[in-house]
This record gives structure tokens, sequence and C-alpha cells, in this order.
């Protein structure tokens, strides 16, 4: 009880030295500018839709799910995973699984998707617990078929110790963010309010896992489809990492750090290998939309020309059209828009 007491105190006199710079790096200030031509179409029901991945050949998307407000307050909740068409019908399925164990809490995070010699993969975090990290973790590995995912791979280990996002190498091995290092409510707010370079970017390989990054709150994960770039997002450092890596000890070189908004989210890399990155505008008003969803969360979407790293930002908003919006993804003349609270993904026009 002492050691608490003196924890609390400490982060006290934090917020009273030092409550305008925290609330300042947490974009409690931030101005929001609507872009007026944001024209968008809700598809649903699929509450907390928080990543999505694209097949563009195909002209689908794969969708993860889980209502993680009603997890929190303590409701039974299950996640799903959704294949939608982008042909213009927003035809909706939640796509059956087999193979998965029924003891074994369903509530998927991350997803990435990949094809490996013709045959394509759907990858997939997933927590067992949507508020407690300590329950444990899953990553799972999905052959994609026509009409429903195969389980194929069901990878666990320690270090999943509070994974936010996957990026695949092959089937047995794959890059994924620990978006915090301190567990407990004291110390998670502590590591994200000096924004601690304690979570991590790891990768697991053949059933081990080492971390190759700390970060500040690490966050999305793409790589390329040749396997030599990884990309991630610092949340609380505010820019997208670019790495070169080892194919032979999948160990990572840092080659740059860009800019991309408050605080960068999902990444998606296009068809055109351009990278999308979705960015909370303002921490603050993300936790208070967390706790009631009539609070709006402001977002911002950036493009990142991996040729010239140049960052260009194309969208914000304050909220009104999605809130918490955890993922950018383009297809065509539209930008598709996840949320890890609404309970809708949005179309919305370039």
């Amino acid at each position: 009880m002492k050691r608490w007491l003196y924890v609390s105190a400490a982060v006290l006199a934090l917020s009273a030295g030092g409550g305008y710079a925290t609330m300042s790096t947490m974009g409690a200030f931030n101005a929001v500018s609507s872009d007026a031509a944001l024209a968008c179409r809700s598809i649903g029901d699929m509450v907390g839709a928080e990543d999505i991945a694209v097949d563009y050949a195909a002209g689908v998307a794969y969708i993860s799910s889980f209502d993680r407000r009603s997890g929190m307050a303590g409701e039974t909740v299950k996640g799903a995973l959704h294949r939608l068409a982008l042909d213009g019908s927003d035809a909706l399925t939640e796509l059956p699984i087999e193979g998965l164990d029924p003891d074994l809490p369903f509530l998927p995070h991350g997803v990435d998707l990949k094809t490996f010699d013709g045959v394509q993969y759907l990858f997939v975090l997933n927590h067992r617990h949507p508020a407690d990290p300590l329950a444990g973790h899953d990553a799972y590995v999905f052959e994609v078929q026509d009409n429903a995912l195969k389980l194929v791979r069901h990878h666990q280990h320690d270090g999943l110790r509070s994974p936010n996002d996957i990026a695949a190498i092959d089937l047995d091995t794959f890059y994924f963010t620990n978006d915090r290092g301190a567990f407990g409510a004291v110390g998670n707010m502590v590591e994200m309010i000096l924004a601690r370079k304690i979570s991590d970017l790891s990768v697991y390989a053949g059933g081990t896992v080492e971390k190759v990054a700390p970060m500040a709150f690490a966050n999305g994960v793409a790589t390329t489809d040749d396997g030599q770039t990884v990309y991630a997002t610092a949340l609380r450092e505010g820019v997208l990492k670019v790495f070169d890596r080892d194919a032979v000890t999948n160990t990572l070189g840092l080659r740059q750090e860009i800019p991309v908004g408050a605080a960068p989210d999902n990444i998606s890399i296009s068809d055109t290998g351009e990278l999308w990155v979705a960015s909370h505008l303002n921490l603050m008003a993300f936790d208070a939309h967390i706790k009631d969803s009539e609070e709006l969360s402001p977002f911002e979407v950036y493009r990142v020309d991996p040729a010239t790293s140049r960052s260009t930002r194309v969208v914000q908003n304050d909220g009104s059209v999605q809130s918490s919006v955890s993922v950018a993804v383009p297809y065509g003349d539209t930008l598709l828009l996840g949320s890890a609270f609404q309970p809708t993904v949005k179309v919305c026009a370039q």
C-alpha cells in the first residue's frame, strides 16, 4: 500500500509540474480542421473493426473486430473476422473459421495478409481477455479459402505480452509489436505520460521471440513482400520507423524515422507501394471516447512515398466521420477507415 502511495504521489507531482507539457505531447491542444469534402458511407455491423487488410487483386478486404468497450466493462464478448466486397456492393460476410480451440476466447486484433507459394494466408493476433494482457495471447495463421478460413498454425509464446499488430515473413516467422512494457494501471499510466521507450517491436521465428527495437508505445507494423524492409509506428514518438532487415538473423537496422502525426496507429501498404498511416490527433480525446461513445476522437491520415520518404497529410477530421480511427486503407478512389471502438467501417471518397 505504501509503495502505491509513493507511486501515486510521483505521478501527481509529474502532472502538477509538467501538466501543460504532458497534455501538449498527447495532442490536447492540437487544432482540428475537418475536411469538408470527406464523403463517407457506413458498412456494418461489426463493432471495433480495428484492422483491415486488402486483397487488391480480388477486390476484397479482411477485417478483424470485437467489441472492446463492452469487454472492458466486464461483459462476455466474442470477436470475428469478416470479408468485405469492394466492388461497390458492400457485401459483408463473417467468415467461418475451421480449427480454432472452442475453449479459447477469440478477440482478434492486428492482421496481415500474405501469399506464399501461391496460397493466401491471413495472420491474426488474438487476445484471450479484452482488458488483461496477462491472460495470454495467440498468433493464428489461417489459410484463406473460398468462403472460410482454415487454421494452419497456432503460435504461442510468453514474448507475446501485449501484441498489437503483426507482419509476416513466412508461416513461422513474423514481426509484431508489444504496445506496452509496464503492466498495471499505475505503471501503464506512467509509461504513457512519460512516453517511456519500454514497449517493443519483436520477431517470432521458429518458436523463439527476440526484441529487435524498443519504442514508446509500439503500434503498427508492416513488411514489404520481399521481406527486406520492416515498417513500424511508435505512437508516443509520432513517427514511422523504417528498418532494413537481415534475412539471415532477422535483426533490424534503423534507416530513418518519418513524422506521421501526433499518435500514429496502423500501417497499410497500398498496391502501388505507398504507406498509409492512421494517426490519432488527440490522445486525451481518444481516452474520453473509450469511456463515452458520444465523445469525438479526431484523426488524421498520412500517405508516405517510400522512394522519397515524403509524408503528406491527406485527411483530417474532428471525429464526426469516424472516431478512434485505427487504420486507413486506400482502394481505387476510396479510403477505408476502421475504428477500435465504433460499430462500422467507413468507405470514403478520396
